[in-house]
């Protein structure tokens, strides 16, 4: 009897034991998986975050390009209106009536005061440069100040036509200058663009010198 009973409990023993092993065995695997799944979490989590980092950098650099290139875009039109007011004034005051057409003479006035209002709006776009453009507009203030219309008036021809010849070339330059990027892509350039920005400082300088000289050595 106390044979069974010892044969009993080792039995029970060796059955716990087995069932032991095995809980433990389980709580391992479990745990395994837990931590694997855990492990695979973060890494995703992780992976999700820099992806969320990067688009939201690409994003910003995106609009920042885009602005960038809107304001490009304007400061070419305002290059251009500056051209094409200059290049009026150019004709005005290389015509025969200059001297004796009063209706001339406004005309050329009021092509001046167009191209200095762009040309201030310019200023206001690429402060960087408005100590260079701000040269630019007192030559053209200059000229269309109405106490210097008799001074015009009264040069000869071959100087009138210096001045004519400064406004014709400084509307070209500015334009060129604020234009330079064309020559590397289209006027709307893609957000991968790599090439110059306006304006070309060369060029801009170019125009400040002229109307400095004229300033200097032809206007009172």
């Amino acid at each position: 009897m106390q044979l069974e009973i010892i044969c009993y409990v080792m039995q029970f023993v060796v059955s716990f034991g087995n069932a032991f092993r095995y809980m433990q065995i389980e709580a391992q695997a479990k745990s395994s998986r837990l931590t694997r799944t855990f492990s695979i979490n973060l890494k995703q989590l992780i992976a999700l975050i820099i992806f969320v980092i990067v688009l939201s950098s690409v994003g910003f650099l995106a609009v920042q390009r885009v602005d960038m290139y809107k304001r490009w875009a304007s400061q070419i039109e305002k290059s251009q209106s500056i051209r094409r007011h200059l290049w009026k004034a150019y004709v005005l005051l290389n015509s025969n009536s200059f001297e004796t057409d009063n209706t001339t003479q406004d005309w050329f006035i009021r092509e001046l005061q167009y191209a200095s209002s762009s040309l201030l709006d310019l200023i206001r776009q690429d402060e960087r440069h408005g100590l260079q453009l701000s040269r630019i507009d007192g030559f053209l203030v200059s000229l269309f100040d109405p106490t210097k219309t008799s001074y015009l008036i009264g040069l000869n021809s071959t100087d009138r036509n210096v001045i004519a010849k400064a406004l014709y070339d400084i509307g070209g330059k500015v334009l060129a200058a604020y234009g330079n990027y064309i020559n590397y892509t289209s006027s709307n350039p893609p957000l991968w663009y790599s090439g110059p920005s306006p304006p070309d400082e060369t060029i801009l300088e170019e125009a400040v010198e002229l109307a400095n000289d004229i300033r200097e050595s032809l206007l009172p």
